[in-house]
């Protein structure tokens, strides 16, 4: 397991070009979405000096005030940001099977192999989600039945008990159920076959133990938390009100983002050694 890991590292850190360009294409999305939202809150608000406050900082009584005065203007907004999430969700059917054909033992062509890869890794990705749903309406159905059969209780936090240990099952089958995702898509690529039988062999191998799947996916996501834990920790340090610490907070969010895409190769390049 600790091999795999490691060996996950060194072949994601030789595809740093391939990081780079799926970098680029996330901040695209993300820059179409600021400028379009700094484009509506500036008509909005007819250019007023608050404009520029807003645009870093909007509560929750700013979003109220805003809907109920310039309405259509944001359901706009949210259409336009309803579009690109669709759009970013297709283009990364391809993508990842970019990704798992750039960490194949061949690793050549893997932008036209991620093509050919794009409509069974949409099958897998329509297959998982539904998985996903149908084990989060489990959890939580079966939860508020218990804190519906314990309302009565007369014992202190039974319900803070329940709702912890509910989402302690939840986080920890979700864990699961992406290391048997990972391995779907990758026995897809390797081996042909369909996405209903990849996802079937997927959950067997990871449900006994193949190769200790689910510990190397568990030591792969903790170390994607550890990293997020360690940008909020700097980012919140840096203060936002001078230029040069909003210039280092805007370049240390960037950094955060490649980081994140170079995390998405390391954990299927990691996940690609067990097989």
């Amino acid at each position: 397991m600790i091999a795999a890991y490691l060996a996950g590292a060194r072949l994601a850190l030789s595809r740093w070009a391939l990081i780079s360009i799926l970098w680029l294409i996330t901040a695209a999305f993300g820059v179409a979405f600021a400028l379009a939202g700094a484009t509506w809150l500036g008509d909005a608000l007819d250019g007023a000096m608050a404009t520029k406050s807003l645009l870093h900082h909007v509560d929750v009584q700013v979003l109220i005030d805003l809907w109920a005065h310039h309405r259509e203007g944001l359901r706009m907004l949210l259409v336009l940001a309803a579009v690109l999430a669709v759009g970013h969700t297709v283009l990364w059917w391809w993508l990842d099977g970019v990704i798992v054909a750039a960490v194949l033992p061949s690793g050549d062509g893997f932008w036209r192999r991620g093509a050919q890869l794009a409509p069974v890794m949409a099958r897998l990705f329509g297959i998982g989600v539904c998985v996903w749903l149908t084990w989060s309406l489990l959890i939580g159905g079966a939860a508020w039945g218990l804190m519906r059969l314990t309302q009565d209780s007369f014992t202190a936090h039974v319900w803070e008990w329940i709702g912890g240990l509910a989402a302690a099952l939840w986080l920890l089958g979700t864990a699961w159920l992406i290391a048997a995702h990972d391995q779907a898509r990758i026995r897809a690529a390797l081996s042909g076959s369909g996405a209903i039988a990849s996802y079937r062999w997927a959950l067997g191998f990871v449900g006994f133990g193949g190769e200790r799947a689910f510990a190397l996916a568990l030591l792969l996501q903790g170390s994607g938390l550890g990293l997020w834990a360690l940008y909020q920790a700097i980012g919140l340090a840096l203060p936002l009100t001078e230029l040069i610490g909003l210039t280092w907070s805007i370049l240390w969010g960037e950094l955060f983002l490649w980081l994140r895409a170079f995390g998405r190769v390391w954990r299927l390049a990691a996940q690609r050694k067990l097989q």
